[in-house]
């Protein structure tokens, strides 16, 4: 184990340290041995790194950082499950360091290009991949946090462990585990704030609204939106923080704040230059022009502006589809098919609704995210009450969406949800 090598204690010692038997401790350690701490060893393990002097501590974090706890190395990953929960564990424990950050220039400008390239790479790579590279990064950047540093450096290395959170947290959400996704996202706020820096507060909350609106909490992601527009940031992330506002609003039934946040939307001068330190990494810590008329659509979709809603959804479509492929978000694009079928529904056109959901609905299992199961089942719901009223094509829909949810509980979901 990592912990009892940095101490230099042999198992009997180090398992009297810990105030465990011996046998105990093997457990953990023997090889191929897949028996893990509980809950209390892992606090009495937590606990005594803490209490170890500075230089154990960095002798620990330096093995944690290349791997050496992981006797399988990189041929075998932990279960993606098991790296969400771990990454979440790992980010927690860096922000409580964060005031003590040390790396080099070099290391980290290598990390700031590494984590701008899955940043871009994010919207098409599988998620099991994204979250290997995340996890690579997020270790390097441990062992630099617990060395000695410049001033200059540390700040740096705040804002990119910040960064790493916030990619760490979509993943995180994507992969299922809402509570691993909170812990990053707590993360990021610790170090948006060590580092002083208010496009890093401003995006950690607008991704912390993201995940309220899709765990059903609409009208406080609304409120969480609002608070990143305190912050003075780059157009681009003010235009996501009043899109969430919008899209969040409507969801929660808050028509005029809204259609507030659209007007507020409209106003805005949509080609500035001016740019702050999260979104110059790009990909999914942007927010480009497809990905806002994305919003506006289901917004509007939300409010029953339905051909106006149309409208924006299919220029979204159109978008995502003709834009560069490096850019172009599954997610995102299957969620405004599905703004435009919920918007043919409302204006009475079936049969329209049904094509526009096609794509969808025969998606390839690596291009599918939960938001969509959530989208599908509420058309299903209005799908339902249009076939009992004899709409024509309503029962094939209803089937079809029916069908959808059935395969979906088993099947994987391999890409993440990008930016919806």
């Amino acid at each position: 184990m990592a912990l009892k090598s940095a101490l230099n204690l042999n198992l009997a010692t180090f398992a009297e340290h810990l105030g465990l038997s011996p046998s105990t401790v093997n457990h953990w350690s023997a090889p191929g041995s897949s028996v893990t701490p509980g809950r209390e060893a892992q606090e009495l393990l937590t606990v005594a790194l803490n209490q170890a002097p500075g230089e154990v501590r960095n002798r620990f974090w330096a093995t944690v950082g290349a791997g050496a706890d992981d006797p399988a190395g990189d041929s075998e990953r932990l279960d993606l499950g098991g790296q969400i929960r771990d990454g979440a564990k790992l980010s927690m424990a860096m922000a409580d360091e964060a005031a003590q950050l040390a790396s080099s220039d070099e290391q980290l400008r290598y990390l700031r290009d590494e984590l701008c390239r899955i940043a871009v790479a994010y919207v098409h790579t599988p998620l099991s991949t994204v979250v290997d590279d995340l996890r690579d990064a997020q270790k390097a950047l441990a062992a630099i946090t617990q060395t000695a540093h410049r001033p200059r450096s540390a700040q740096e290395a705040t804002v990119l462990s910040g960064v790493l959170c916030l990619l760490l947290a979509h993943a995180s959400q994507n992969a299922g585990d809402p509570k691993a996704a909170l812990q990053q996202l707590r993360s990021a706020s610790t170090f948006a704030n060590v580092a002083g820096s208010d496009a890093l507060r401003a995006w950690t909350l607008g991704s912390a609204a993201l995940m309220l609106e899709w765990s059903s909490r609409p009208g406080e992601a609304a409120a969480r939106a609002r608070e990143g527009l305190q912050y003075p940031v780059s157009t681009e992330s003010r235009q996501r923080l009043l899109a969430i506002v919008a899209r969040s609003a409507a969801r929660a039934g808050d028509a005029p704040a809204a259609r507030d946040a659209l007007a507020r939307l409209g106003d805005l001068d949509p080609t500035p230059a001016t740019r702050d330190e999260v979104v110059d990494f790009g990909g999914l810590l942007s927010f480009p022009v497809t990905k806002l008329t994305y919003y506006q659509g289901g917004a509007l979709t939300l409010l029953g502006d339905y051909e106006l809603a149309e409208r924006h959804s299919m220029t979204a479509i159109n978008g995502y589809e003709t834009g560069p492929l490096e850019d172009r978000s599954y997610g995102d694009e299957a969620l405004a098919r599905l703004d435009v079928t919920r918007a043919r529904l409302g204006q009475g056109d079936v049969t329209g609704a049904l094509a526009a959901a096609e794509p969808v609905l025969t998606l390839d299992d690596q291009l599918r995210i939960r938001q969509i199961d959530t989208t599908i089942g509420l058309l299903r719901a209005d799908a339902l009450t249009l076939a009992g009223r004899r709409h024509r094509d309503a029962a094939e829909l209803t089937d079809r969406l029916t069908g959808y949810l059935t395969t979906a509980r088993q099947a994987p979901r391999a890409l993440p949800s990008a930016r919806a």
